[in-house]
C-alpha cells in the first residue's frame, strides 16, 4: 500500500489547526467566563459598598435631623450667673445635704441664712439646731416645692421628709397625685403626695402609704442638678 507522504502531512497540518483553534476557543470561552465572574463580583461588592454608604449617609442624616445642640453650651461664667440667679434667699426653707456620703437621710431641713455669689457657698442651719451655721457648697443645697410644679407622678423615685422628723429620705411616688385649686386662687395645687419609703417595712412586710405635704418632697439630686 502505497501513501501519499503530502497527503498524510497535509491531514496532519489540518488537525493541527484544527486542534489550535478549539484550545484557542476554549481558552477564549474560559476567559470570557472568568471575566463575567469578576464582573459579577465587582459589581456586587460595588452593590454593598452603595447600600453601606446609603446605611451611613441615612444615619448620619438621622443624627443631624434629631440633634438639638446647637454649638452654644453656656459657659462657666454663665453657668455660675445662673445659679446666682436661681439660689436660695436668706430665711428660705431649703434641702441641706450635711455628710459626705449618699447615705439615706443625709439631706436636712435647714434654714439659709447667706449665700455668697462668689464662692457660691451657702451658710445654712439646721432646724434642729440653730446654734451653729454649716458652710456647703452650691450642690448641697436644694430649693423645695411650692407645691404648683408637678413634676412628680406615680412611680416616681424622690425625697422626702419622713413624717415626724426634719430628714429626707428616698420614696417612690405611691399614687396618682391630686390636684386642687386653692381658695381665693385660680392656681391648681398639689397639697399632699402618698410615698412609700425605702426600709419602711412593718413587722408583715409590707411598706405602708404615708401622705407627706408636696413641700417636703423634692427630686433625687442626679434628677435636680442636672447641668
Amino acid at each position: 500500500m502505497e501513501v501519499d507522504e503530502e497527503q498524510v502531512i497535509g491531514g496532519f497540518l489540518a488537525r493541527l489547526s484544527a486542534g489550535q483553534e478549539l484550545g484557542e476557543s476554549r481558552i477564549a470561552a474560559s476567559t470570557a467566563a472568568a471575566a463575567a465572574a469578576a464582573a459579577v463580583a465587582v459589581a456586587s461588592s460595588i452593590g454593598e459598598q452603595k447600600q453601606h454608604g446609603s446605611a451611613k449617609s441615612n444615619s448620619a442624616e438621622y443624627a443631624r435631623n434629631t440633634a438639638h445642640f446647637d454649638g452654644t453650651a453656656p459657659t462657666h461664667l454663665m453657668r455660675k450667673r445662673r445659679r446666682s440667679k436661681i439660689a436660695a434667699r436668706p430665711n428660705e426653707q431649703v434641702a441641706a445635704k450635711v455628710t459626705r456620703t449618699d447615705e439615706n437621710g443625709s439631706w436636712i431641713l435647714a434654714n439659709v441664712q447667706r449665700f455668697y455669689t462668689d464662692t457660691e457657698t451657702y451658710d445654712v442651719q439646721d432646724e434642729d439646731d440653730t446654734s451653729k451655721l454649716i458652710r456647703l457648697p452650691w450642690n448641697h443645697v436644694m430649693r423645695l416645692s411650692m407645691g404648683n410644679e408637678g413634676c412628680f407622678d406615680r412611680g416616681a423615685r424622690v425625697m422626702a421628709i419622713f413624717p415626724e422628723t426634719t430628714s429626707f429620705y428616698r420614696a417612690v411616688v405611691s399614687k396618682s397625685p391630686v390636684w386642687k385649686v386653692q381658695t381665693g386662687t385660680n392656681t391648681p395645687m398639689i397639697k399632699e403626695l402618698i410615698l412609700k419609703f425605702e426600709d419602711d417595712e412593718d413587722e408583715n412586710g409590707r411598706t405602708p402609704h404615708r401622705r407627706v405635704p408636696s413641700r417636703y418632697v423634692i427630686p433625687l439630686p442626679q434628677d435636680y442638678f442636672y447641668e
